[in-house]
């Protein structure tokens, strides 16, 4: 399932928010509804989230680490740092607690 069927389950979302979501879209991101559980690569804190939640934290994750190699990317699609920045104030504001215990 994309992000944008499952934005479905979320609260009402903003038209730049779900202009957001088709964006990762079209990168290929998928939710994994059986992949739930996230940790923190920092502190090695782990915890079962909402899978739209899990994924775009991993997504986070998976974009940053290509930041040390120049330009960031997503499965070889350059990821601009507003993009990249979008995702993470989602996170913030679709789950705060989450965005305290991955991103901040």
């Amino acid at each position: 399932m994309n992000l944008t069927q499952y934005s479905l389950n979320f609260k009402t979302l903003s038209k730049p928010q779900m202009n957001l979501l088709a964006k990762l879209d079209e990168m290929g991101v998928i939710v994994d509804m059986d992949n739930r559980s996230v940790t923190n690569p920092t502190n090695g804190y782990t915890e079962m989230l909402d899978p739209a939640i899990a994924t775009l934290v991993r997504w986070v994750y998976k974009v940053y680490r290509t930041y040390d190699n120049g330009k960031m990317n997503y499965n070889g699609t350059k990821v601009a740092i507003a993009i990249f920045d979008r995702v993470r104030y989602l996170i913030l504001d679709l789950d705060k607690q989450a965005f305290r215990n991955f991103i901040d």
